[in-house]
């Protein structure tokens, strides 16, 4: 259940590309800004009439988004379109099916989220976390691993796909990313008696492999099973090799396979501080001169973690895993292609 915004305003017809111009600006404050912002969903009705969808993720954060109003530039110059606001009503959205997706907020950003999906049945089903890579930057997000999530869902996992506060947005980096994603996995106490609390597991890829051998690091931690996907599973080495110096040259070729951004706004942000790597960004300095911070976020593995790295990857090195399985012929992101060879080691894994 979450809360749906209908808002209906007019434009005129000579303002109407100037508008839709500022929409993408307007969405991408509300993810920075608004806590608890989901989505938002754009319907014309005539000429001049308009029709806006926004879902937020309970009543607080959307009566936080009203108390803001155009606290912030992009969302003044969408608003300064609008000719005439017609209306603006809150509704309850109600799964139908038990089996839909649901948002829920695990903290106060926009981005401390994540999307359970339960198979049909009443359980208990085992968990599998999912949390997806992209160099720890705020270009990309969860949406990269709904095919998994659809996978995993078809073999009767029920599935938790999280976000994180990531580079590039206020509270990425240390240690905002990696309290984000102990706190999510902390989210599952309660958050659908249909889970069985007993058989957690996680899956991460690429940055997010670090992420999830750091949640399976943690003392205590519910997490019973590991999976690292192409994973940088050593910062140090990668912070040596200057790892993600790419992203500082929007002349670099994209690798193959690769998805495009989520986010592409922020692309201009993260190029202009990844130019010593990302690895320096994510933890505030170099290997030799926080060598702590390094420490923390590779914790001991106690719980069993398999390691999968496509022996062609060229965005991070099969180096950077450690007792990895090497798959033939996979590149960076084959290995979350649940059509992939792969998949069968990881689904056998899981079992």
């Amino acid at each position: 259940m979450s809360v749906v915004e209908l808002t209906t305003f007019t434009v005129e017809s000579d303002r109407t590309a100037e508008m839709l111009a500022a929409r993408p600006g307007m969405l991408a404050a509300f993810r920075r800004d608004r806590r608890g912002f989901v989505s938002a969903r754009l319907v014309r009705v005539d000429d001049h009439t308009w029709l806006d969808f926004v879902e937020w993720t309970d009543d607080t954060a959307w009566d936080e988004s009203r108390a803001k109003g155009a606290n912030q530039p992009e969302i003044a110059a969408f608003f300064a379109t609008i000719s005439t606001l017609v209306s603006s009503n809150r509704g309850v959205r109600y799964d139908d099916e038990r089996g839909a997706v649901r948002t829920v907020a695990y903290g106060p950003h926009p981005s401390q989220v994540g999307e359970l999906y339960v198979p049909d049945g009443d359980g208990p089903f085992p968990v599998v976390v999912l949390i997806h890579g992209g160099f720890w930057t705020a270009m990309f997000d969860r949406r990269q691993l709904t095919p998994l999530a659809d996978a995993l869902v078809a073999d009767r996992y029920a599935v938790w796909n999280v976000e994180y506060r990531r580079l590039g947005e206020e509270g990425g980096g240390w240690p905002g990313t990696f309290d984000d994603v102990v706190a999510a996995v902390d989210k599952l106490d309660g958050l659908d008696d249909r889970l069985d609390l007993g058989r957690v597991q996680v899956i991460g890829h690429s940055a997010g492999g670090q992420l999830a051998a750091y949640v399976a690091g943690q003392k205590d931690t519910k997490v019973i099973k590991a999976v690292s996907l192409a994973g940088v599973l050593d910062l140090r080495a990668a912070d040596v090799d200057r790892l993600g110096l790419a992203l500082a040259d929007p002349t670099a070729p994209e690798p193959a396979g690769a998805p495009p951004a989520s986010n592409p706004e922020f692309a201009p942000a993260i190029a202009a501080e990844a130019g010593e790597g990302i690895p320096r960004w994510l933890l505030g300095g170099h290997h030799d001169e926080v060598p702590d911070r390094y420490a923390q976020v590779t914790p001991d593995v106690t719980v069993p973690l398999l390691s999968i790295h496509g022996a062609e990857d060229d965005v991070v090195p099969a180096k950077y895993s450690r007792s990895t399985v090497e798959a033939p012929g996979a590149n960076h992101f084959d290995v979350i292609d649940p059509n992939h060879p792969t998949w069968d080691i990881v689904r056998k894994w899981l079992a």
